[in-house]
């Protein structure tokens, strides 16, 4: 899968229409446009520090571990020896125990750390739910679990997953930054809260910008994947360089949207 260019990327909705359906019944037209312009300027200063933390490595390296896994003979074993899982059983809440305590010691913010690990626990979780075949639900019986996760092995799997922990990862973000932006600009602890209420019921709005955001990394990633991803765990560097390119394709993105 070649690298494709993308100018800016259409969304659903703009930011500036979603911060507005959040706090027109409190904050005039100047202190919303406000809001949604520093909320993400702040998103795309944190792409800079994250793509040098070593929870966001880790978290990401983990995602790895689960596609290299899956193109051996023996996944469960492979998983096992990583001690991601903790005995030859899979299931989506083993691989989430996994996410949790894989490379815990490698950590500079724990706040980084944990906002990781959920972004890498919910793009396994979203991603697996993506790949149930149609009409079937996670209690469905007969699913085989390992002929889905073999989906993530190849590049056209594993840019999915990919694309779904950069689009949670600044998901998360958005929503921490929205309401730290509001709270300096709403005195009133009332309507403090009925903007933080507000947040929570459009969330979909919030979890769609921030998947439609993360499509530009998507083909960078199957590129990436097919080059260095063969048998063996890149190392740091690599991961690192990648992560650093990709966070730098969401900040120009987010900066061509600014610019709308």
């Amino acid at each position: 899968m070649g690298h494709k260019r993308y100018g800016y990327l259409p969304k659903s909705k703009i930011w500036r229409e979603i911060v507005n359906s959040l706090g027109d019944y409190s904050l005039g037209a100047t202190e919303i446009s406000d809001i949604a312009k520093s909320t993400l300027r702040n998103i795309q200063t944190q792409y800079n520090n994250l793509k040098n933390d070593p929870s966001i490595n880790a978290a990401y390296e983990y995602l790895i571990q689960v596609s290299l896994a899956f193109q051996t003979d023996n996944p469960l074993k492979y998983l096992t020896e990583q001690k991601i899982l903790d005995k030859e059983e899979l299931s989506l809440i083993r691989l989430a125990r996994g996410a949790t305590k894989y490379k815990t010691d490698e950590v500079v913010s724990h706040e980084y750390q944990t906002f990781a690990r959920q972004a890498a626990i919910d793009a396994i979780n979203n991603w697996y739910k993506a790949n149930i075949e149609r009409g079937r639900s996670l209690f469905s019986e007969g699913i085989d679990s390992n002929v889905i996760f073999k989906k993530a092995a190849r590049a056209e799997g594993f840019c999915e997953l990919s694309r779904l922990y950069f689009s949670k990862l600044t998901e998360r973000y958005l929503k921490y930054f929205l309401e730290r932006e509001a709270s300096t600009r709403i005195s009133n602890v009332n309507e403090r809260e009925k903007f933080s209420n507000e947040i929570k019921k459009q969330v979909d709005d919030i979890s769609k910008h921030a998947f439609e955001t993360a499509k530009i990394t998507e083909s960078f990633s199957a590129g990436w994947f097919n080059n260095h991803v063969r048998n063996n765990v890149p190392n740091d560097y690599e991961i690192k360089n990648f992560l650093a390119t990709s966070f730098g394709k969401m900040k120009s993105e987010l900066l061509r949207e600014e610019a709308k």
